[in-house]
């Protein structure tokens, strides 16, 4: 075989190798400020407190009131939110007089849930008090304007896969 064909032979196999993992889903890319920005691998490990988690938009609980425009699509489906893990089975949610939440006793700073988003649209918010029942998840963003269990209520512990940060900004 000439160079130039083994050269182009090893060219793609390398290609086709680093390809493999963001079409296996292994890796995942996220591009919004509810986790840090970057390349992230999925895990089979635990997940804690804390965790950045994978985790399909119809896993949360209340989503019938949600725009079109949240239900992030592209040319294979939708795409999976990463959020925070916040609390966990049998962790108590609520409100704070300031507008924060408390998960456990723990004021998450950056959560006091918005009324309209940039566009204008009207954001609904999951009722609280509440107790985290033993599939459930509460998930947060890095960010005040994240889209998360704020107004999608608790999601399926048993659909999130936790994820860890390969290349993030």
């Amino acid at each position: 075989m000439k160079k130039e064909k083994k050269f182009a032979l090893a060219v793609i196999i390398f290609g086709a190798v680093c390809a493999a993992p963001f079409f296996t889903g292994k890796i995942l890319v996220n591009t919004t400020p509810s986790v840090p920005v970057g390349l992230w691998l999925k895990d089979d490990g635990k997940i804690k407190r804390g965790d950045v988690v994978q985790v399909p938009f119809e896993s949360f609980k209340f989503i019938e009131w949600v725009p079109e425009v949240y239900r992030k699509k592209n040319s294979w489906g939708n795409i999976p939110y990463l959020k925070r893990a916040a609390g966990l089975p049998g962790d108590s949610v609520e409100l704070m007089p300031d507008g924060l939440l408390k998960i456990s006793g723990k004021v998450i700073s950056n959560s006091a849930a918005i009324s309209f988003d940039n566009a204008g649209n009207k954001l609904e918010t999951y009722p609280l008090p509440l107790t985290l029942e033993s599939d459930e998840i509460w998930l947060t963003s890095d960010t005040e304007r994240g889209f998360d269990s704020r107004y999608l209520g608790p999601a399926k512990l048993s659909e999130c896969h936790k994820v860890l940060p390969l290349i993030t900004k």
